[in-house]
């Protein structure tokens, strides 16, 4: 079950997000209804040769995956928000705090 959930995840979240991200560097900045950031965004990433845009990607990648392995750590009951522990269940079973363990091995096991 853990592992299905944390597949879902990374799926969902990064490889989702990250095509989400690739998308939004294509679009042309001068296009109606493009908000300011998005517009500075891509003209910061048209400025970049494709060796520095890979490594914006792999920098936006890394972020996704350490916000969700935070995220991970509040559920697992590892990190406290303001003094509230939290830890949830998948399908009514208790998930023995291993969620941001089992998301992590899961990611490394993907870059090897």
């Amino acid at each position: 079950m853990i592992e299905q959930f944390i597949e879902g995840l990374y799926k969902n979240i990064v490889e989702g997000n990250m095509k989400l991200y690739r998308q939004f560097f294509l679009y042309d900045p001068n296009e109606e209804g493009t908000i300011e950031y998005w517009k500075n965004a891509i003209a910061f990433y048209d400025k970049l040769d494709d060796k520095d845009k890979e490594i914006l990607f792999s920098i936006i990648k890394s972020t996704i995956v350490d916000t969700v392995s935070n995220v991970l750590a509040v559920l697992d009951g590892h990190e406290d928000i303001d003094r509230i522990n939290v830890q949830v269940k998948l399908n009514g079973q208790e998930n023995d705090s291993e969620l941001q363990d089992t998301f992590l091995a899961y990611v490394e096991d993907l870059d090897e």
